[in-house]
């Protein structure tokens, strides 16, 4: 069985192409909350290898982080 966070992606990547590209991230948004109700969205995330940019937002504004932040310790990091 795929892990929870591939299973998220995957059924992502199935809707994205019926929604509009100024609505993808209410929409991404909209759709980790549906999915929170069954799944730690925190575990999903870090199982979530294939995420797109709309998704990877959405994981971040919902779990409270600042996706420039992580990007930014990463650069220093190397």
């Amino acid at each position: 069985m795929q892990d929870m966070g591939e299973m998220i992606v995957e059924m992502w990547l199935s809707l994205k192409p019926y929604i509009d590209k100024k609505e993808r991230h209410e929409a991404a948004v909209a759709f980790l909350r549906s999915c929170e109700e069954f799944v730690d969205l925190e575990a999903a995330k870090e199982e979530a290898t294939d995420a797109d940019s709309a998704l990877l937002a959405a994981f971040a504004e919902l779990l409270g982080e600042d996706p420039e932040k992580e990007d930014s310790d990463y650069n220093e990091e190397y």
